[in-house]
């Protein structure tokens, strides 16, 4: 069983492989690690006038269904893009979206892993 500060170290290489995939694809990364008491989110990023908050999840085997996130982190996640989305709403412009997205890494994370990547993967506001 790993330790602690490796799980996070996985983490963190997971969240920035996908940062990465989704410059790749047009995405405009806003933030990474977005975190307030209430709750975080992995990445926010902005392609168009669509403001898409990603959870990251990278496992050893995933499931084969998206049960992967627990009704607690959904929760968290909505909490956290929703005081992100007040803080700021004036430089969005009036013309936005917002989705919730999940990313998803199987296996130790390298320069070549696949990212299972699915829109709308929960809703929110």
């Amino acid at each position: 069983m790993k330790d602690r500060r490796a799980r996070e170290r996985e983490g963190r290489n997971a969240e920035t492989h996908v940062a990465r995939w989704l410059k790749l694809r047009g995405w405009r990364v806003l933030s990474e690690r977005f975190k307030v008491p209430e709750g975080e989110v992995d990445i926010i990023a902005q392609r168009k006038n669509i403001v898409a908050f990603i959870e990251v999840k990278q496992r050893e085997k995933l499931p084969q269904n998206e049960d992967i996130l627990s009704q607690t982190n959904i929760a968290r996640v909505m909490d956290a893009a929703e005081i992100w989305v007040n803080q700021n709403f004036e430089t969005l412009g009036p013309e936005f979206e917002i989705r919730f997205d999940l990313a998803l890494i199987e296996g130790r994370v390298h320069p070549l892993s696949k990212v299972r990547y699915i829109e709308n993967a929960f809703s929110g506001f």
